[in-house]
């Protein structure tokens, strides 16, 4: 895969996280979701190419990062 193949993945992962956040979070403004999502080690893991956290669907990568909110600890699932 490419550079620019993997940032176009990259980007649609964070379009429906965002939009996934923004829904079960009651978060109105988009700028909040993305806000809540880079400013967590999900969004560091994701951008990071060699995690293959790309691989997981929306609804796992915000049960990760739900999971990171209240343990302040990032758990990969056994299977990444």
């Amino acid at each position: 895969m490419t550079e620019a193949e993997f940032e176009i993945i990259v980007e649609l992962k964070v379009k429906d996280l965002v939009a996934f956040i923004m829904l079960n979070n009651n978060i109105s403004h988009m700028v909040d979701a993305l806000q809540y999502l880079y400013e967590s080690k999900l969004y560091l893991g994701l951008i990071d190419e060699s995690t293959k956290l790309w691989h997981l669907s929306t609804e796992k990568l915000y049960d990760m990062l739900k999971i990171e909110k209240e343990t302040n600890e990032l758990v990969y699932p056994d299977f990444v």
